[in-house]
């Protein structure tokens, strides 16, 4: 009898167990990233809705994608900390910064890069021709002070000048890519320089007196990510399906870039709503310089140069301890 009840409360156990809900994936996903033709994977991504067709394909169900568009990278982090945000796409450095404040407390890393495309510094001052010749009158605009990529490539080309990397800090203020780019075609107002980014710096480019100061590549000696996709671990590890989902979509994307740009492109200009023409957008996905994949590189050198200006307290190891399995497969950098 005693061994009859035993087994007849294991069974009960067990059926309770069996008829108790999962844990469930999330049924929204809130996506983070910024303005300009160095997020068109994602831009793909929501044009032709890749995360909702992964999700269902892993037996999710019907997930709601939401695409915030932010100025910098460093509010981003605040909405990524405050639960207002699931994943963030950003620049290395804004990036970095969120992952040494957070080890040990609230770990964040990378899922993925998506591309390299070389970053313009353009002014429309006459006497500037170098980053030598920039001075106090001058202001540059960047996507976040200190914290963005163009803010960590102006100190590194300062200090290649001046031998000081923040001589030049005080010269730059944020601005968003489209209110930059207005700011300096109008010709007026103090913003007089940009640390720009595709579509905007070609057709900054394209109008008289406005000159070519130097290019990202230039500085850093070589070609550099746009910057990665990231998210909390607790994120991570509470959702295997939708990280899945995610990362297929986001390499979904990249490879029907490399396959189809002006298709792609046509995506872009829908989405963002910005207003040049395809043929204007293949200038960038055009040049030679300009990859779009998964790749990280830089990572090590950014983080380095951060870490020893104190931009960050500390710097990893190696790439692979800032980023997800996902991306160990990658020949990152």
């Amino acid at each position: 009898m005693k061994r009859r009840a035993c087994l007849t409360g294991i069974l009960l156990f067990l059926t309770a167990l069996s008829a108790s809900p999962a844990i469930s994936e999330p049924s929204s996903i809130r996506m983070g990233t910024q303005f300009g033709l160095t997020y068109l994977p994602f831009a793909v991504m929501e044009h032709e809705k890749l995360i909702e067709k992964q999700a269902k394909a892993r037996g999710i169900g019907d997930v709601q994608v939401k695409w915030l568009r932010s100025a910098g990278g460093n509010v981003m982090n605040d909405a990524l900390l405050s639960g207002d945000l699931d994943f963030v796409a950003t620049g290395f450095p804004s990036f970095l910064v969120l992952w040494a404040r957070g080890k040990g407390k609230f770990d964040i890393k990378a899922l993925s890069s998506y591309g390299t495309t070389p970053l313009m510094l353009l002014t429309r001052d006459p006497n500037v021709k170098s980053i030598a010749d920039f001075s106090n009158k001058n202001r540059i605009a960047v996507p976040a002070v200190k914290s963005s990529i163009q803010a960590i490539l102006i100190q590194m080309a300062a200090e290649k000048q001046f031998g000081r990397f923040d001589k030049l800090d005080e010269l730059t203020i944020s601005r968003s890519h489209p209110d930059a780019a207005a700011a300096l075609l109008s010709g007026v107002g103090e913003v007089d320089s940009h640390f720009s980014a595709p579509p905007y710096q070609y057709q900054e480019l394209d109008r008289p007196g406005v000159r070519l100061v130097t290019t990202s590549n230039e500085i850093f000696g070589g070609p550099l990510s746009n910057g990665v996709l990231y998210l909390t671990t607790k994120f991570h590890d509470a959702n295997p399906k939708t990280i899945a989902a995610v990362n297929a979509a986001l390499r979904e994307a990249l490879e029907l870039i490399s396959r189809d740009k002006r298709r792609a492109l046509e995506m872009y200009l829908a989405v963002s709503g910005d207003k040049i023409s395809v043929e204007e957008a293949l200038r960038t996905v055009s040049d030679q310089n300009t990859i779009f994949d998964a790749v990280p590189r830089g990572t090590m050198r950014y983080a380095e140069f951060m870490k020893r200006t104190g931009g960050v307290a500390l710097a990893p190891k190696d790439w692979k301890e800032i980023f997800f399995v996902e991306a160990h497969d990658l020949p990152g950098n």
